[in-house]
């Protein structure tokens, strides 16, 4: 996996924690704050190929 598509897979990650800690929060607008970079970072990975693991998964099969 090469620099860009490692970066692009740890923003992704970051964000859903980011959405996780948020949704715990019950903050309205942290929130959407977090579902508008998971969105961002998931349209990244996407655009350039980037295959994401699912949720909760880590299993390296990343691909770019």
């Amino acid at each position: 996996m090469d620099v860009f598509t490692e970066m692009v897979v740890a923003r992704v990650r970051a964000a859903r924690a980011r959405v996780e800690r948020a949704a715990r929060d019950r903050g309205t607008f942290g929130l959407r704050e977090a579902l508008d970079e998971l969105e961002a970072a998931l349209l990244l990975a996407r655009s350039n190929g980037i295959e994401v693991p699912p949720i909760g998964g880590d299993d390296g099969t990343t691909r770019g």
